[in-house]
């Protein structure tokens, strides 16, 4: 297990850094948020934004198995901007924006999901134009949507920043009926959000503005309360969030100057918040997060282009980065946009994209001591 720069450190290793060739698929421009998932099954899925079209990539049925992929998945309309969002049961919901039918007028904003691991997704439905009741008339859509899920009881919710109405979104209940579109956020932002409904409490985000960055927290009754102001900068482009603990999130940035990534927690009295330092300086693009079992340890994992043009990642205890960051090169020279997931095995997986579009993925190897990784290969 990976650990602070004081502590006991296993190499990540790799037995080779190239992935396979394979393919002509048009580069992808990389989801905004997650991108792969574990189903219900088991199976792994993988999902790009193209300029063409939304592409998946399924794993197979069996260990050993070819994967299948790139298969297009058909989004009238469709402009090239995707978020997605998984719920417990393993289903996958999206929020694309896609163009009228017609191709006239302003992108607007549609959902789907997915229940099975390589079965189609649902018609999409067309969520309409965001707006509410007395904002300004013709407003537009200042950024890509997000998307949230309540684990508990299914509900989703779809956030949308305007250009000049605020961030608005839209909620479906666990009975599949829509509400109307709702302000969250009077003040307008840059476009920039990042989204999350941590198991037993309010939704909120994380919006991000010229002047520094503002959580906004569920009050009740549908409002929404600036919750904290944070004055720091952030590289656009590369906010996440990951729910790590009851109640909690952790959102995570890179800092203009060195590339370097920070988290940040709202205080708590049970763990450490504020703004955190979490090293990788050189690194660029948007970070990869999640939660994985290592060692017997609840660790959030981080991938990262780093500054050798390589994969890096770095692991540590949940909710303890005040212990330090130790990142360390998985090769995979030329990949971007790095995602990390667990498959059915239990074992960390690593999945980027190659210039050509393709899908690598490099592996934990559970016969070598530490977070040891096997080749990248092409899906």
């Amino acid at each position: 297990m990976i650990r602070g720069r004081g502590g006991n450190r296993a190499a990540v290793s790799t037995s080779g850094t190239e992935a396979a060739a394979g393919g002509h698929a048009p580069a992808p421009l990389g989801p905004a948020g997650k991108w792969l998932f574990k189903a219900g099954d088991g199976r792994l899925t993988a999902y790009a934004a193209t300029p063409e079209a939304l592409v998946r990539w399924t794993e197979g049925a069996a260990p050993g198995d070819p994967w299948s992929g790139p298969e297009p998945l058909d989004v009238p309309g469709w402009t090239g901007t995707v978020a997605m969002a998984q719920n417990r049961e393993g289903y996958v919901h999206f929020v694309a924006l896609r163009y009228p039918p017609g191709g006239e007028g302003e992108p607007e904003p549609a959902f789907a999901t997915q229940f099975q691991s390589g079965r189609a997704l649902t018609d999409w439905h067309g969520l309409g134009a965001p707006g509410v009741r007395g904002g300004p008339a013709g407003d537009r859509i200042a950024g890509p949507p997000r998307i949230a899920v309540n684990q508990r009881s299914g509900s989703v919710h779809v956030l949308v920043p305007l250009r000049q109405g605020g961030i608005v979104r839209r909620s479906r209940n666990s009975e599949g009926a829509w509400g109307s579109w709702k302000q969250v956020t009077p003040e307008t932002y840059g476009g920039e959000l990042a989204a999350v409904m941590p198991a037993g409490a309010p939704l909120e985000l994380l919006a991000f503005g010229p002047a520094g960055i503002d959580r906004w927290s569920g009050a009740g009754q549908g409002r929404f309360a600036l919750a904290d102001r944070i004055g720091t900068p952030v590289v656009p482009g590369t906010p996440a969030v990951c729910e790590t603990g009851r109640g909690r999130a952790t959102y995570f940035w890179r800092y203009p100057g060195d590339g370097s990534l920070v988290a940040w927690r709202a205080p708590h009295r049970e763990v450490q918040g504020g703004l955190m330092a979490l090293g990788g300086a050189g690194g660029h693009g948007p970070v990869g997060v999640g939660r994985a079992v290592i060692g017997g340890y609840d660790c959030t994992v981080l991938a990262q282009n780093g500054a050798q043009g390589g994969i890096e990642l770095t692991a540590y205890v949940t909710e303890n980065e005040g212990y330090g960051t130790w990142w360390a090169s998985l090769g995979g020279q030329g990949l971007r946009n790095p995602q990390p997931a667990v498959d059915a095995a239990g074992r960390l997986v690593v999945g980027a994209f190659d210039r050509a579009g393709n899908l690598a993925l490099a592996r934990q190897d559970p016969g070598q001591e530490g977070l040891a990784f096997g080749p990248w290969r092409a899906a």
